[in-house]
């Protein structure tokens, strides 16, 4: 294993999806060698690969919102949506990236992210909402 990219990938991935989400999955997670072994892949393979010239971070987060829909991979699909509002996505690009994924992978897998959207979406409303002291009772 590369220190320099396990290092580099443990970084981007802190700048991609931000403390709070990494300390949910950490705490998710045994700390155990299955666990360990995959937490290395993805810093070391994964989010290194984030380093190399050629796509923005932006660019390749609406990538990855695809592909998951298209795998319909629901837990990772809640996270990219999520880093893709923390890294400049709006929620009508969001859509539009599932709307268009729909074409290809079909209206089951499109409905099923556009209700893991919905939720996120309401989800950090009700946050801004709470945390500015405009809580509805």
């Amino acid at each position: 294993m590369s220190d320099d990219k396990l290092t580099t990938g443990a970084r981007l991935a802190l700048e991609f999806f931000g403390a709070e989400p990494l300390q949910k999955i950490g705490a998710d997670a045994r700390d155990d060698l299955p666990n360990s072994i995959g937490r290395e892949y993805i810093a070391e393979v994964c989010f290194s690969s984030y380093d190399r010239p050629g796509l923005e971070f932006r660019e390749r987060l609406m990538i990855n919102i695809a592909m998951l829909v298209a795998l319909n991979r629901a837990p990772e699909l809640r996270l990219h949506i999520w880093a893709g509002l923390k890294n400049g996505l709006t929620e009508e690009q969001i859509c539009e990236i599932i709307r268009h994924t729909m074409i290809y992978c079909g209206v089951p897998a499109g409905r099923d992210a556009l209700r893991i959207a919905s939720d996120i979406f309401h989800e950090r409303k009700q946050a801004a909402e709470k945390s500015s002291g405009k809580e509805r009772l």
